[in-house]
């Protein structure tokens, strides 16, 4: 009887030794996004549970046609931003800018958007500000445009920076108070730990 106990356990932990590194790799390819980071270990506000950004295609107001596919792909970090750029706003493009060249070889999986909602201010012209960032995408829409089409960023405020993962999802958000150094680590523990975009 002893035996056969001693027989069983063998062939169970067998059995774990072989499949379980399997099962383990499976669930975290497959299994949700959200055990990548948790909001102790994160330095800016983690969007819980993710938003999934919903199938649109909005013409922007420079005649572009965008749509969910541009957010798809690759991590995203996104500026919401308006047509007036203070020192907030440039040290926010800035810090993006900073934090992607400084994740090296990974900086080719991430894309930067600054998305511009034209408020018809008057105050400084932001294309004074975007000449300095070159490969920053830009596009911009109409407060009742976006917010229509993407309800998701309704209650973002302007100025922040807003994390989207390669399917889509809103994961983080940082003020204008976050710091480059936080936002890399961050981002280089989603970029190490996933295996998407």
């Amino acid at each position: 009887m002893k035996k056969q106990t001693k027989s069983r356990v063998f062939l169970i932990a067998l059995f774990f030794v072989f499949f379980g590194p399997l099962f383990f790799a499976t669930w975290l390819y497959f299994g949700s996004n959200t055990w990548l980071i948790s909001s102790a270990q994160s330095h800016g506000e983690l969007i819980q549970p993710p938003r999934p950004l919903n199938d649109f295609q909005i013409t922007s107001i420079n005649g572009d046609v965008w749509g969910r596919e541009n957010f798809s792909g690759k991590w995203t970090l996104l500026y919401l931003g308006t047509s007036q750029c203070d020192l907030y706003c440039e040290a926010s493009l800035f810090k993006m800018r900073q934090v992607r060249l400084a994740l090296g070889r990974d900086r080719k999986r991430i894309q930067r958007i600054y998305l511009g909602v034209d408020k018809k201010s008057d105050s400084k012209n932001i294309q004074d500000v975007l000449v300095n960032y070159p490969h920053l995408q830009v596009v911009w829409f109409t407060e009742e445009q976006l917010y229509n089409q993407l309800p998701q960023l309704r209650d973002l405020k302007d100025q922040e920076i807003i994390v989207i993962d390669p399917l889509g999802n809103l994961m983080l958000r940082y003020t204008t108070h976050a710091t480059s150094k936080g936002m890399k680590k961050d981002l280089k523990r989603l970029l190490k730990l996933s295996k998407i975009g």
